[in-house]
């Protein structure tokens, strides 16, 4: 993502140095388990890593801003898969109109978010482990041709995308250190699919499936366990959300910045579990380092409810249930102002 980040920069660079006002951005966050300063995690979390590219130009009353971004998610589990990653690269561009003497703009985002396919080599069905690794009591293949994307050795693929919309209003305001504020709706359609060739053993409903298993057929345990797998039908995520800039100047260059984040989160057709929020706050905090065409912060955010609403792609009904826990990580942005 940020070798395609810097070659697109490298090209747009001489439109920027004499026919635009803009910024180039680069920002990097992360959070480890381990951290003792970190709220704590849920036991199956291991790390998280986000790294973004953002570019952004501005002529007469228009601009434009295209962002590249890599989220990266690690999970350690007690029973299979053991170890689960999540690799989404995500790609927004955003259209903005300036009016008030720029001091207001209204913009259209749209994005789209797409996750590497994850493949599964061993699942536990209950207390049922099915697939290739030295836990599992049963292996199980087929030769149709909608499997073939599973390789020899996979049980399970999970794919997910997600396709967004967002309208944002921005209004600088300098007021009691309130630098602006954003007022902002956005619409989300999430895409999930998976596939295991265990779902014949449903299908059928043959020997397999009425095998006892601890006083229970294996079939039943087996339908539990796919019922909790992500939806296949779409669903849609609407956010509306509120956010604020404060600016407190420290000593010459440098700066405190406080954003906080509130939004509202409703889910259209889904099917959930568990109990889910409705809702999230964000506060993130950075010192930043501010010369006329260079600025550097270092930041730390915490999460109410870990990244709900904030990364579609984390959420589905295998992981719903880490949503009513605290997150956070700290980063570092560094801008280009031409």
């Amino acid at each position: 993502m940020l070798i395609r980040f810097s070659i697109l920069s490298f090209l747009l660079l001489p439109f920027y140095l004499y026919s635009f006002n803009g910024y180039i951005s680069v920002d990097y966050s992360a959070t480890e388990k381990d951290w003792d300063f970190m709220p704590s995690i849920t036991n199956s979390f291991k790390s998280s890593d986000s790294s973004k590219g953002e570019i952004y130009m501005e002529i007469s009353n228009f601009g434009i801003k295209l962002t590249e971004t890599n989220f990266f998610l690690e999970l350690e589990r007690s029973s299979e898969p053991k170890k689960l990653d999540l690799n989404a690269n995500s790609s927004n561009i955003e259209l903005l109109y300036l009016f008030d003497n720029k001091n207001k703009s209204l913009s259209l985002n749209i994005g789209r978010q797409e996750a590497d396919d994850q493949f599964i080599d061993c699942y536990s069905f209950s207390s049922v482990t099915i697939g290739s690794c030295d836990d599992a009591r049963l292996s199980i293949s087929n030769s149709k041709e909608k499997y073939e994307p599973l390789n020899d050795t996979s049980i399970l693929m999970i794919s997910g995308s997600n396709e967004s919309i967002k309208i944002n209003f921005n209004s600088i305001k300098g007021l009691f250190n309130l630098y602006d504020y954003d007022v902002f709706f956005s619409f989300t359609k999430n895409d999930f699919n998976w596939l295991t060739p265990v779902e014949e053993i449903i299908l059928n409903k043959g020997f397999i499936y009425n095998l006892g298993f601890q006083g229970r057929k294996l079939g039943e345990l087996i339908e539990e366990s796919l019922s909790i797998l992500p939806q296949i039908a779409n669903w849609n995520t609407m956010n509306i959300g509120l956010e604020s800039s404060t600016y407190y100047n420290i000593f010459n260059d440098t700066y405190l910045l406080i954003e906080p984040t509130l939004i509202f989160v409703h889910q259209d057709g889904y099917s959930q579990i568990s109990e889910i929020p409705n809702y999230n706050v964000r506060l993130k905090t950075s010192i930043v380092y501010a010369k006329t065409n260079f600025q550097m912060s270092v930041y730390g955010s915490i999460y109410k409810n870990n990244l709900y609403g904030f990364e579609n792609i984390t959420f589905n009904q295998r992981s719903e249930h880490h949503f009513n826990s605290k997150y956070g990580n700290i980063g570092l942005e560094v801008k280009y102002l031409f």
